[in-house]
């Protein structure tokens, strides 16, 4: 079952574009080894959004997992991730790599881990590069910020 209070969302306004994302994830230490379980329990469309569902959005959730990833990659121990929800708007505010650094912060926030403010500030360039690539079905590697 979803906690709403576990939903983060990630809304910016940038040369006149939006960017918008929200995730909802359970986080908890693991004894053995990183895990990330796929459980999105949306209902499809819904007031100009996507809650996404098990079926569908398949990119959105590649940049998910992409941004999860890149996110363990910063701590020494061992996280389960449990992914509830996944919300956007397709097509004007929402891509993979905005869900994806949606992903990522809110898993920084949730454990404290705490990345170089440079780091993210590249990151965050990223994000707002993205719609620019027309990456709206592409993954994006985090590590070296291209799309593939």
């Amino acid at each position: 079952m979803r906690n709403s209070d576990n939903d983060y969302r990630w809304l910016k306004y940038k040369n006149g574009k939006s960017y918008f994302a929200i995730v909802n994830l359970d986080i908890e230490k693991s004894e053995i080894k990183n895990e990330i379980i796929e459980n999105y329990s949306g209902m499809g469309y819904s007031n100009h959004s996507i809650d996404v569902g098990s079926e569908g959005m398949e990119s959105w959730k590649k940049g998910l997992i992409a941004g999860l990833e890149f996110a363990l990659s910063f701590s020494s121990d061992f996280w389960k991730i449990v992914i509830n929800k996944v919300e956007g708007k397709p097509m004007t505010d929402t891509n993979p790599t905005i869900i994806g650094y949606t992903g990522i912060l809110a898993f920084l926030e949730a454990t404290e881990i705490v990345i170089d403010k440079q780091l993210l500030q590249q990151l965050e360039e990223f994000v707002y590069d993205s719609w620019k690539e027309n990456s709206d079905e592409r993954k994006p590697n985090f590590s070296i910020r291209i799309f593939e």
